[in-house]
């Protein structure tokens, strides 16, 4: 019999299996699994069932994920979380939590009831305008309830401002439901470890997250001196807001989407509550002093629904260029991965998200290859598109590409440097509708002066100028993206006169440094109407 691992967003917390008879899926897939046809001839087909987290209070609907689990085996049921404390599942456990579960599923609708009212109560209140007083300390909140944070651009994009606040202002304090890798370790933290309420009850979370957020987010505001609040955007998320009103300070919003817009157009419309939803969504706009956004297009979507503009500003995503540099040796990864020295090494950084475009990087590769032999193909990270990247390559040897999996944010860095090219090849929106995105892993390309191929869309078109900071190729165009790749790969003197050029812009106009300062001197105009 064949054993099972589920991993909650960090594969790396599973054990390496010693032989083919383990599986390892991710958790969205286990619930997949769950609501299809085929799920009850999975039934105890397993000899055992590990469910790894970051950390416990981190599952989705606990008591009906650990019963799926549990139906899976007759033999051991284990849930770990990163410590490797284990908690074995079994008849006592999940009798104890059937009783969460009932509690949580007859008495949810209340508090729901509760915060709707709440929102009406907050949404009239008037304000007077707020002083801004810089000798005060910034508070940033991320609040979302996302776990096991390693790498990407949210991590990049949140450690890069409250950094640079650091640099700007008096220090900040940062609040977070978990840890984000490469914040300074000088900066004041306040991780929220207290459980959230009401886990059992799909779609609800976020609502009762505040429940939990707002009293400590109140603490801190009694007990030190705050200058604004710094609000990263969220479904569901009003604790910053409702503290700014209630204390009168100036409130930043970070937007970088809205998940409501996204569900709308591109997901099943599953969410719940869409109302209440979107009065919280509406209430943050409304109320916030500035909203900072990554996007033109994310600007003109809050201008068409009715947010006033000169309270908007658009501010790329950027780069630490201290950390991102051509100086940086790479000899280390391309050993550890057995690239050859000589090999010119094209690389993919990211998340393999449907619009990073990493299966259209895959396909001309197979066909560059067969052109250029000494070249290897280096492809750093996770997500859904892997399947499809590794079906791509799979007519290839295994020697001629490198998928390493998530690594790291911190390594990031070193894992660049390891190549010669680098590829951002974003896809556009399927639906035609404008991308909104800001790739993080552009800026960083940039900075590390390696020659760059990317979609000429976009923010991307705005940031680089063809010929002369990357080579930019039409959008979803496979055939473009080769001539591209070939053209550098034959070409030593483009790509170093390319990497010069990127660096340079980068350093003048991008780095997280200068968008901090923007927000921090687009405030203080503001404030000063």
């Amino acid at each position: 019999m064949r054993k099972l691992q589920v991993y909650l967003n960090d594969i790396r917390l599973c054990q390496q299996p010693s032989n083919e008879k383990t599986e390892i899926i991710e958790f969205a897939q286990l619930v997949y699994l769950a609501k299809s046809k085929s799920f009850l001839k999975k039934m105890f087909r397993y000899q055992n069932v590990i469910l790894w987290c970051n950390d416990f209070n981190d599952l989705p609907t606990p008591f009906l994920s650990l019963c799926i689990c549990r139906l899976m085996t007759f033999g051991r049921c284990k849930w770990i979380n990163a410590n490797g404390k284990v908690r074995k599942v079994g008849i006592c456990r999940l009798t104890c939590m059937a009783y969460e579960y009932l509690k949580d599923k007859l008495t949810y609708k209340k508090h729901i009831y509760e915060i709707q009212q709440e929102i009406d109560k907050l949404a009239v209140i008037q304000q007077e305008r707020s002083r801004l007083c810089l000798k005060k300390k910034p508070l940033y909140l991320r609040l979302d309830l996302t776990w096991g944070l390693v790498a990407g651009g949210s991590v990049g994009h949140i450690a890069g401002v409250v950094n640079n606040l650091n640099k700007i202002c008096k220090s900040p304090i940062f609040v977070s439901t978990d840890n984000v890798p490469t914040i300074q370790a000088n900066i004041k933290k306040y991780i929220i470890k207290e459980k959230i309420p009401f886990r059992n009850v799909t779609g609800v979370s976020a609502y009762m997250g505040n429940l939990v957020t707002y009293p400590i987010i109140k603490e801190i505001i009694d007990n030190d001196e705050i200058a604004f609040i710094y609000q990263r955007s969220g479904l569901d998320i009003y604790a910053g807001v409702k503290a700014a009103i209630e204390y009168n300070l100036p409130y930043v919003l970070e937007y970088n989407g809205s998940e409501i817009w996204c569900e709308e157009h591109w997901g099943n419309n599953q969410l719940r509550y869409v109302d209440l939803a979107k009065k919280i969504e509406r209430l943050t706009f409304e109320k916030a002093d500035l909203i900072t956004c990554v996007s033109r297009p994310l600007k003109e979507q809050l201008v068409e629904m009715g947010i006033q503009a000169d309270k908007i500003m658009v501010n790329p995503n950027g780069v630490d260029p201290d950390k991102y540099r051509p100086d940086i040796d790479g000899r280390k990864v391309r050993k550890k991965y057995g690239i050859e020295e000589a090999a010119i090494v094209i690389g993919f950084i990211g998340t393999f998200g449907a619009w990073h475009g990493a299966e259209l990087l895959a396909s001309a590769y197979v066909n560059v290859v067969k052109r250029n032999k000494n070249i290897h193909l280096l492809m750093i990270g996770d997500g859904l598109k892997l399947s499809e990247v590794k079906e791509n390559l799979q007519e290839l040897e295994p020697s001629q590409y490198t998928l390493t999996g998530l690594i790291p944010q911190v390594q990031g860095p070193e894992y660049l440097a390891a190549c010669d090219i680098l590829v951002n090849p974003t896809v556009p929106n399927p639906d035609g509708t404008p991308f909104f995105g800001s790739p993080t892993k552009l800026f960083e390309y940039m900075a590390m002066g390696k020659a760059v191929v990317a979609s000429g869309m976009d923010q991307m078109q705005e940031v680089l100028e063809q010929g002369r900071t990357a080579l930019l190729v039409e959008p979803g165009n496979v055939l473009e993206l080769e001539e591209a790749l070939n053209k550098l790969v034959e070409d030593k003197e483009l790509r170093c006169t390319l990497g010069i050029n990127a660096r340079k812009q980068v350093c003048e106009h991008y780095t997280w440094e200068i968008h901090t300062k923007k927000i921090i001197d687009k405030l203080i105009e503001i404030m000063e109407r």
